[in-house]
């Protein structure tokens, strides 16, 4: 089905002049014009298609001549220059209008200042919340790149990569295997993302299913007594690094300042990564995860 209102518009737009009785011969001759033509179409046009396309013109013709209906009303409407009144030349003797706009630069220019004394203070006042926050901030980036530095020395297989994995357990669970040294969550499609581990005497004899029962920032870290000079470097001491998760009050997944080895056995902990594994785990690893660890 065509659209004819464009073609009307333009029609009726060429229209000299544009009386109702002009446009009436201009519609009698587009529906001549369109019969005409739908009959010698080939194929032959159904009785129901050529119906239809009448409509549609008829709609058109309708939606034109109400648009050509309105304009000429508004044309009748436009006042003539003699309803203005008296001459421009009567108006030269009387005084110029007031200008309304210098005042409202004034305002302007009061309230621009206002918001900027406003905004000092509020500055002035938030100052040490400002300052507080960008120091957590360049402690959160000093700490990362610490870690980064750790697992330079640290061998590529050890490095948290995604892998081919093969297991039942069900996605989100965490597989500690204690002998190849390596941590698996486990992901859809036959995929785990692999850390490195190094296992330490306290979980030698782990073995089993647990939850992650406590998540802690900074374990066993506590400030010193005397206020240091550089906290943020004290902190990267703390032998549990970063971050733990707790299997029970005995096994407990926990980071490291140091690179891991290829020997894998550490003097000390349980199950350890590098800081920054052990903070993207942290981070990812919901409480009440389950955790399979393999002897």
């Amino acid at each position: 089905m065509v659209d004819y209102t464009p073609f009307l518009f333009r029609a009726v737009a060429a229209l000299n002049p544009n009386t109702s009785e002009a446009r009436r011969v201009l519609y009698d001759r587009a529906r001549r014009t369109l019969v005409d033509k739908l009959r010698a179409s080939d194929p032959t046009l159904s009785d129901t298609d050529l119906r239809a396309e009448s409509e549609a013109l008829e709609a058109a013709i309708r939606r034109v001549e109400a648009d050509a209906v309105r304009r000429s009303a508004l044309l009748r409407t436009r006042p003539t220059p003699e309803a203005y009144g008296q001459p421009l030349e009567e108006y030269q003797d009387r005084a110029p209008l007031k200008d309304n706009r210098k005042s409202f630069r004034v305002v302007a220019g009061v309230f621009a200042a206002l918001v900027i004394v406003l905004a000092g203070v509020a500055a002035y006042a938030l100052w040490p919340q400002i300052l507080s926050s960008a120091r957590t901030i360049l402690s959160s980036r000093s700490t990362g790149v610490t870690a980064q530095q750790a697992s330079t020395n640290t061998s590529y297989i050890y490095l948290r990569q995604p892998v081919y994995y093969r297991t039942n357990h069900p996605v989100g669970t965490v597989v500690v295997d204690k002998t190849q040294g390596f941590l698996y969550v486990v992901r859809p499609s036959l995929s785990a993302l692999r850390y490195g581990i190094g296992v330490g005497p306290e979980c030698t004899a782990s073995a089993g299913l647990y939850q992650i029962v406590r998540k802690e920032e900074w374990p066993g870290w506590k400030a010193l007594a005397e206020k240091s000079t550089d906290p943020d470097n004290e902190r990267m001491k703390n032998p549990l690094g970063a971050r733990a998760l707790y299997l029970n009050k005995d096994y407990r997944i926990h980071g490291s300042n140091a690179s891991l080895t290829t020997e894998q056995r550490v003097p000390y902990g349980c199950i350890r990564l590098v800081n920054d594994d052990v903070i993207y785990l942290y981070d990812r690893t919901p409480l009440e995860s389950r955790v399979v660890v393999l002897n």
